[in-house]
């Protein structure tokens, strides 16, 4: 058996370990990376993942084929998320005022904003039908 200064130690130094690697975490996060690697779209119909850095560099499908509408003085780095610009829900994001921080009014006065899931669907059906590969069918992105 062992001796209950023995499970003093072990237990001393175990706690010290534990604390050693609290701190560790703490001072060095892991830094996000500036392409996400993969980005998943949550539907009720099956999840679907996009694979958004094997698109992006495997396929060398450039930044503004997709981020389409963007103002000339961002940077690639500073692209919007989808979800910026088409709300889940329309109407339910900050549209118009979004639309502003690139946009002069009049190129969006007129214009209704399409919620997030239509827009996603059209733009990837259309480059997957124009390039002759992909999913197309429902059940082809939503597996999950």
């Amino acid at each position: 058996m062992t001796s209950e200064k023995d499970l003093k130690l072990i237990l001393s130094v175990a706690v010290i370990l534990f604390l050693v690697g609290v701190l560790c975490f703490a001072a060095f996060p892991i830094e996000s990376p500036q392409i996400p690697n993969r980005i998943q779209y949550r539907s009720a119909t099956g999840h679907a993942l996009f694979e958004h850095l094997e698109h992006n560099t495997g396929y060398d499908v450039e930044c503004l084929e997709c981020h389409h509408h963007y103002a000339e003085d961002r940077e690639d780095e500073e692209q919007l998320a989808c979800g910026a610009c088409h709300p889940q829900e329309p109407g339910k994001a900050t549209d118009p005022e979004v639309c502003s921080e690139c946009h002069d009014e009049e190129y969006y006065e007129d214009t209704e904003m399409e919620a997030r899931t239509p827009a996603v669907h059209s733009q990837c059906i259309e480059c997957h039908a124009g390039i002759g590969a992909g999913p197309l069918e429902c059940a082809e992105c939503h597996m999950m």
